[in-house]
């Protein structure tokens, strides 16, 4: 038989199965169709061998949108889904219009959303002030603009509750019950952090114990600062709750230091204080003033002038991160997506899924290539209820799939002023999405848009 793509002579490692062998691996129809030992025959051939076949990785924490730009770094690094609409921001409602506006353009790889409370469902209701306080009607609509977007297919209800100091239990709780209703994701930004953390951590713990909620914790790493006590505490408090029998889940970049928006409340002022660092470890790296540490003439403009201009904050320790990493309940993210212009940006957008394999498996031996692999791939997709069909290799499961080579893959990407925060990384010989090779040798085949929109069904949970 001729299929449209045989993947030959790779060294296969499927999460699923945990299973780690050499093999060949016929695509036809968007589908692994065979894996086998015995010889193939394509229309396309990819030689792999001395390459790791994988599932392709899932970004469980992104901000992908539009434009294409952020999207094909994720292509290049390996990433064929993922999961947008983090930290409460969704760009648009009702999902479905967005959804369809995405399904009708075109896009690289497979798109998920969920929507968004700290930012869009309280500005759809008229609270453009972070710091107010919802009214129970205002509440009461965000409630139906939330069951709107799930029955329309948002994969959960998302909370950046540090971007929304005004955001009460009263608001939150109901937004969270619902999620949990249809057994939905909630990811939550939570609230403090850095010295603060315990106070946040807590308040999301306590929304998984009052809902019944799957509450994630997003971007674990970067929530804690420059103290590696305060994640090993934070990292006890999560071990406890999962130990109690709490589904509590997280998710983890590879950097020392997160990007957000300057206009946010994250960056309120005085905010270097908690971290024990100084108002110039905050790099612009958006608008104006790109790749300039920031004063307080640079501040004050920003706050007062701009209104999407992301900043990059030198808070974090990088033992922290793999020893959160490491952790069973966490699984690997970006937090990608915020900057959509060549040059500008955070590292991350370019580089994270690369940098675990380089750092974290070949360079320290923090993870095994099969935790890697499991945390990139079938981890995300059992955490969004896509493991029917996506994040592991075998017959039957969507062909998203990554060749990398183990002895060369690495991230270039860098801070701006030091490197280019979207260089491209090196090892990722070719990304499969949908059946349809979009990367190779590094380069994007930026004409092919075989990424589907995925959509998830409300099913009211039950034992």
């Amino acid at each position: 038989m001729l299929y449209d793509i045989v993947i030959l002579n790779g060294t296969i490692v499927d999460p699923k199965t945990k299973l780690q062998t050499v093999g060949n691996i016929a695509v036809s129809n968007g589908k692994i169709k065979k894996v086998t030992r015995l010889p193939l025959e394509g229309k396309e051939t990819i030689d792999a061998k001395g390459c790791i076949v994988c599932p392709g990785f899932i970004d469980i924490h992104s901000h992908l949108n539009y434009p294409l730009y952020p999207a094909w770094l994720s292509a290049k690094q390996g990433i064929t889904t993922c999961l947008s609409g983090n930290c409460g921001l969704t760009p648009k409602l009702p999902i479905k219009e967005y959804l369809d506006e995405i399904e009708h353009q075109g896009y690289p790889i497979n798109f998920a959303t969920l929507v968004g409370h700290s930012w869009k469902l309280r500005e759809m209701v008229g609270l453009e002030d972070p710091y107010a306080a919802a009214s129970p009607e205002q509440i009461d609509r965000m409630v139906e603009l939330a069951e709107q977007a799930l029955e329309e297919g948002a994969f959960g209800v998302s909370f950046g509750l540090e971007y929304a100091p005004g955001a009460t239990p009263e608001e939150y709780l109901p937004l969270a019950a619902l999620a949990a209703k249809y057994d939905k994701l909630v990811p939550i930004h939570i609230r403090t952090d850095a010295l603060d953390f315990a106070k946040g951590l807590r308040e999301a713990i306590a929304i998984m114990e009052e809902t019944g909620a799957r509450v994630h914790i997003s971007h674990l790493a970067y929530q804690f600062g420059v103290h590696p006590e305060v994640t090993e505490m934070a990292l006890c408090m999560i071990r406890n709750a999962v130990e109690k029998g709490l589904p509590l889940m997280c998710d983890s970049g590879m950097y020392e230091a997160f990007a957000t928006y300057v206009q946010s409340a994250v960056f309120d002022e005085g905010w270097h204080k908690r971290y024990g660092a100084r108002l110039s470890d905050l790099m612009i790296c958006s608008g104006k003033y790109v790749g300039q540490r920031c004063t307080p003439e640079i501040y004050d403009y920003i706050r007062t002038e701009e209104t999407d201009t992301v900043g990059t904050a030198f808070v974090g320790v990088l033992p922290d991160l793999g020893l959160a990493i490491k952790q069973p309940y966490t699984m690997i993210s970006t937090d990608a997506g915020l900057v959509d212009k060549a040059g500008e940006g955070h590292p991350q957008d370019a580089g994270t899924f690369p940098r675990v394999f380089q750092k974290l498996v070949r360079e320290q031996g923090v993870l095994s290539m099969m935790e890697a692999v499991e945390k990139s791939t079938y981890m995300p997709a059992r955490q969004m209820g896509i493991a029917d069909r996506k994040g592991w290799i075998g017959k039957g499961a969507d062909a998203d799939i990554v060749v990398f080579d183990p002895r060369t893959i690495r991230d270039n990407a860098d801070y701006i002023g030091i490197g280019r925060p979207d260089a491209a990384p090196d090892g990722i010989k070719c990304v499969v999405v949908n059946g349809v090779v979009i990367v190779e040798e590094g380069e994007a085949h930026e004409g092919r848009l075989p990424g589907k929109v995925l959509r998830q069904p409300n099913k009211v949970w039950e034992l």
